[in-house]
């Protein structure tokens, strides 16, 4: 005679909630496991670049705008100069 049943399901249902059956924790920081390890790492020095206090937020936001003039300057000039 051949076997005929190969399977059943009996009982798991039972065993599986003896334990409780629990949902999956989310996880608080996403994984950087996979990621691009230049964008992990460049990620990293922003943050820390971000971490900072009033008073220093300030002198760099006065630094940039002056960078910025003085790259507008420097673009107004070589644009006279192209076009004469």
């Amino acid at each position: 005679m051949a076997k005929s049943k190969n399977h059943t399901g009996h009982n798991q249902i039972y065993k599986n909630h003896r334990n409780g059956i629990k949902k999956e924790r989310r996880p608080r920081k996403m994984s950087m496991r996979g990621m691009n390890c230049r964008f992990v790492r460049n990620q990293a020095f922003a943050k820390r670049g971000m971490k900072c206090t009033e008073e220093e937020k300030v002198e760099r936001l006065a630094a940039q705008k002056e960078a910025q003039k003085r790259m507008e300057e420097k673009k107004v000039v070589e644009r006279a100069e192209r076009l004469k």
